[in-house]
């Protein structure tokens, strides 16, 4: 798998969804769950990071439209 600092959110779930796909259909030995539970874990937190960003980009825009819409229209006749 690629390293995961190259990839996009969606294949991050997407690897995420095929780790849990190996929990449930593999026997793995436990140093291969141990490696897999690892990367998961480094996967969400880079996942939960790159949506806890957006959200205060969300956020932070939302405020600048709320500001625009308190301003009042100067119409001019």
């Amino acid at each position: 798998s690629r390293e995961s600092n190259d990839m996009k959110l969606d294949d991050k779930i997407a690897e995420l969804e095929s780790i849990l796909g190996r929990f449930e259909s593999e026997d793995l030995s436990i140093e291969e769950g141990i490696a897999l539970f690892e990367k998961g874990i480094s996967l969400t937190k880079e996942c939960l990071g790159e949506l806890n960003a957006a959200k205060g980009k969300i956020t932070k825009l939302k405020k600048e439209m709320d500001k625009l819409v308190e301003e009042p229209l100067d119409f001019e006749e």
